[in-house]
C-alpha cells in the first residue's frame, strides 16, 4: 500500500493523482521488502526480484533509459516494471534519486542519480542525465550482508563486520576523517572505512550522518553535527559543523536497531522503548519538546515497540509483539550470517516485529563452503524466514560435526541391537559400520577354526535412524555412526562398543508319573 504524493507515479496505482489515504499499488504479490525513495519505489519479491515505479528521470527505474512507459512529469512508470537484469536479491534501499539491492553473493548493486559519487565510483557523473540508467556493481565492495541508502550517501556492512561507505562527503558523512573538498565538480568520494570502527552488526545512513550499531551493545554516529544528530552530547558549531569519525552515542542502554532521519535519530532499547536526539524543531525527537537533543532521550509515551524507521522529517514505531530469530552455526567448516541486525557467531540474536521476513544470507570463511540452512528453511540459498513466531535457523559449514548416538538398546536373548541418532545443521544422511566380532581358536586343538569363505572386512553404508541389527553372534560389538551433508562426512564418527552374551537355555525334562 502507498499513499501522499504520487506527481510521479511512485505510488505506482496507475495515476499521478496524490492520495491522502493508503491505495494499493498494482500488481505485486508475494513482496517481502519496500523502499521509498525520492520520487520512486522499490519492492522485493519472494524470488529475489526487484520491481520499480516512478520517476526516471535519472535512471531509478534501472531499464537503460532514461525515459519511461508512461508521459507524467518527464518520464516515469505509474506502475511497476522489473528491474532488468537483477535476481538473487537479498535486500534493497532507495535514496535520493538512486536505489541499491544487495546479491545473495554479497555483491552490492546501485544504479539512478550519480552526481555526488551515490553510485560508488568516487567521482560522480556530471554529463548528461548525472546518473547511471542500469545495474552496477559497486566497486570494491564485497562480502556485504546489508545495505543502507539515504539522501547523497550509501553504505553496506561486509561480513567481517566493517562498513564501506560512499558518496557525498562535505559533511563528514563517510567517517573517514576527512571532509571532501569539492575538486571534480562534487564533494564525493568511492567506498571508504569509517575510521577505527570494527566489530559492526548494522548500519544506517541519515542526512548527512551515519549511525553503527556494534556487536558489544555500544552504538557509535559520525557526520553532521549541528543539530546533535551523532547523539555524542555535543553539538558542533564550528569547523565543518561535523564529527568526521564514529564517537559513541551517549546514555544508550542495550540498542536493538537504530534509524537515521535528514537531522534526526532513533534507537530501539531491548525493554521495547525508543531513544531519540538531534534536530527537534518539528518534533522528530518526539520528547514532547522542540529543543534540540544532543544525547539520546525518551520518546514520550512509548512501550512495546517492535520496529523504528525514520524519514526526512518524520519518526515511526511499530508498536506491537516482536519474535526472537536465534541463528546457529554447525558443521566442522567456518563462516557467517548476515542480516538486518545480526551478523553472527559475533551477533545471532535480534527481535523484529512480528510477521516481518528477514532474510539471512550465509557467507563461508575462505577453504570452506556452505552445507546450507536448516530449521524454517532450507537450501545453500539465502533463507527467507517469517518471524510469525520465535525461530531458529542453523547454518551448516563444512562437512557435519557432532553426531551423537541417542540411544543405544541391545537384547542378548533376541539377538538384536538397534540404534539412534542425530546430528546438527543441514544432514543429508547417516552411513553406518558395524564391527563384528574376530573368529576365536577352538579351545584344545591348537588350531584356528575353519570359516566358509573369507570374512568381510566392515564399511559405512547408508543407513537411518533407527539402524537395527538382528541375529548376532555372541561377542564384543562396536557400532558406528557418521553423518553427512553435501560437503563431505564427520570426520569423527559416534561410537558404541557392546556385548551380546551367550545365552544358555535351560532343558526342560518330562515329569515322571
Amino acid at each position: 500500500m502507498a499513499w501522499g504524493y504520487n506527481g510521479s507515479g511512485q505510488l505506482g496505482n496507475g495515476t499521478t493523482t496524490d492520495s491522502p489515504t493508503p491505495v494499493p499499488v498494482s500488481g505485486l504479490s508475494n513482496v517481502v521488502a519496500v523502499a521509498g525513495g525520492g520520487e520512486h519505489s522499490l519492492a522485493l519479491l519472494s524470488n529475489g526480484a526487484v520491481m520499480a515505479w516512478g520517476d526516471n528521470e535519472d535512471g531509478e527505474l534501472g531499464a537503460g533509459t532514461t525515459t519511461g512507459p508512461d508521459n507524467c512529469s518527464g518520464s516515469c512508470s505509474k506502475t511497476p516494471v522489473q528491474v532488468p537484469g537483477l535476481s538473487n536479491v537479498v535486500a534493497i534501499d532507495a535514496g535520493y534519486y538512486y536505489s541499491l539491492a544487495l546479491l545473495a553473493n554479497g555483491t552490492v548493486i546501485t544504479w539512478g542519480y550519480d552526481y555526488y559519487g551515490e553510485l560508488g565510483d568516487g567521482i560522480g557523473v556530471q554529463e548528461g542525465c548525472e546518473c547511471v540508467d542500469h545495474p552496477i556493481a559497486v566497486p570494491g565492495v564485497s562480502g556485504a550482508v546489508a545495505i543502507s541508502a539515504d539522501w547523497y550517501v550509501a553504505s553496506a556492512l561486509l561480513q567481517d563486520g566493517t562498513i564501506r561507505n560512499w558518496g557525498y562527503n562535505y559533511d563528514g558523512e563517510l567517517g573517514n576523517n576527512t571532509q571532501t573538498i569539492e575538486s571534480t565538480g562534487c564533494y564525493c568520494l568511492g567506498p571508504v572505512s569509517p575510521s577505527g570502527l570494527s566489530g559492526a552488526r548494522a548500519t544506517t545512513s541519515g542526512g548527512y550522518h551515519g549511525l553503527a550499531l556494534l556487536a558489544s551493545g555500544a552504538a557509535q554516529g559520525w557526520g553532521y553535527d549541528y543539530y546533535g544528530e551523532v547523539g555524542n552530547g555535543t553539538f558542533v558549531e564550528t569547523g565543518c559543523d561535523c564529527v568526521p569519525t564514529p564517537s559513541a552515542l551517549n546514555a544508550l542502554s542495550s540498542p536493538q536497531a537504530l534509524a537515521a532521519g535528514a537531522y534526526h535519530s532513533l534507537a530501539l532499547l531491548s525493554n521495547g522503548t525508543v531513544m531519540g536526539w538531534g534536530y527537534n524543531e518539528k518534533g522528530e525527537v518526539g520528547d514532547g519538546t522542540l529543543e534540540d537533543q544532543a544525547s539520546p532521550v525518551p520518546v514520550s509515551g512509548l512501550s512495546g515497540v517492535s520496529g523504528i524507521a525514520a524519514n526526512d522529517y518524520q519518526s515511526f514505531a511499530i508498536v506491537g509483539p516482536s519474535q526472537t530469530l536465534n541463528v546457529a552455526l554447525a558443521g566442522a567448516g567456518a563462516g557467517k550470517v548476515g542480516g538486518q541486525n545480526i551478523l553472527c557467531p559475533s551477533s545471532c540474536t535480534s527481535r523484529y516485529p512480528q510477521g516481518q521476513v528477514e532474510i539471512l544470507r550465509p557467507e563461508p570463511s575462505p577453504g570452506s563452503g556452505f552445507a546450507g540452512f536448516s530449521g524454517p528453511c532450507a537450501g545453500t540459498g539465502p533463507c527467507q524466514v517469517n518471524m510469525s513466531q520465535d525461530q531458529t535457523v542453523t547454518a551448516t559449514f563444512g562437512p557435519p560435526k557432532g553426531t551423537a548416538i541417542t540411544k543405544a538398546t541391545i537384547n542378548s536373548r533376541k539377538k538384536k541391537a538397534s540404534f539412534t541418532f542425530a546430528a546438527p545443521g543441514a544432514i543429508t544422511g547417516f552411513e553406518c559400520e558395524l564391527v563384528r566380532p574376530k573368529p576365536k581358536h577352538h579351545k584344545g586343538s591348537g588350531k584356528k577354526r575353519s570359516r566358509v569363505g573369507p570374512r568381510k572386512k566392515p564399511k559405512f553404508a547408508l543407513c537411518a535412524s533407527a539402524k537395527r541389527y538382528k541375529h548376532l553372534a555372541p561377542g564384543h560389538y562396536t557400532f558406528k555412526v557418521r553423518a553427512l551433508d553435501i560437503l563431505g562426512a564427520d570426520a569423527v564418527p559416534a561410537t558404541k562398543t557392546f556385548k551380546v552374551k551367550l545365552v544358555k537355555h535351560k532343558k526342560h525334562h518330562k515329569r515322571k508319573h
